[in-house]
């Protein structure tokens, strides 16, 4: 998202659609930090259910995953930073919180591990509808559309297969 506001900056002076996104990527940024840094809090669940952070901050991720940020850092660059919002639309398959519960019960680990899927269990509600007022609210093109749609797709394409890979190890 930090790369996608930049890249608005930068096209905003001629540009309708970017400009009207940075208000809402710059407070969307700052909503989702939940620490001090990027995934403060998910590295913080990880660490309570017994990952060691520094083994997994000195591995390189799966290449599924860089491909899956990698798309967005191309349509983001090469595109246009609206892509974002179709990666964004990940917030819509929030966590249940009854769902949650039902997980922590079952697998008898530490509650303290499960903090951020409780937290967007609440917080990707609102998060969702602010996406769809935002994307209604913007001046797009049938170009822009597309490329949302675009994106939106092969995240959820590319994290399907990222949770198969992770079924199939187990």
């Amino acid at each position: 998202m930090e790369t996608a506001l930049a890249r608005t900056h930068e096209l905003a002076p001629g540009d309708a659609v970017a400009a009207a996104l940075v208000p809402y990527l710059a407070r969307h940024i700052e909503e989702e930090m939940h620490g001090d840094e990027p995934g403060a809090g998910t590295l913080e669940d990880l660490v309570a259910l017994g990952v060691d952070a520094d083994d997994l901050r000195s591995r390189l991720p799966e290449p599924r995953i860089g491909a899956l940020v990698g798309a967005q850092y191309y349509w983001i660059l090469h595109e246009h930073p609206v892509a974002v919002l179709g990666f964004l639309q990940l917030e819509r398959f929030h966590p249940r919180r009854a769902t949650v519960e039902r997980l922590i019960e079952a697998t008898g680990l530490p509650r303290e591990g499960f903090e951020q899927l409780l937290l967007h269990a609440e917080l990707d509600v609102e998060h969702a509808a602010e996406l769809d007022r935002v994307i209604d609210d913007l001046p797009l093109e049938p170009y822009h559309e597309q490329l949302i749609s675009v994106s939106a797709l092969q995240t959820i394409g590319l994290l399907a297969e990222v949770l198969l890979d992770v079924v199939e190890e187990d």
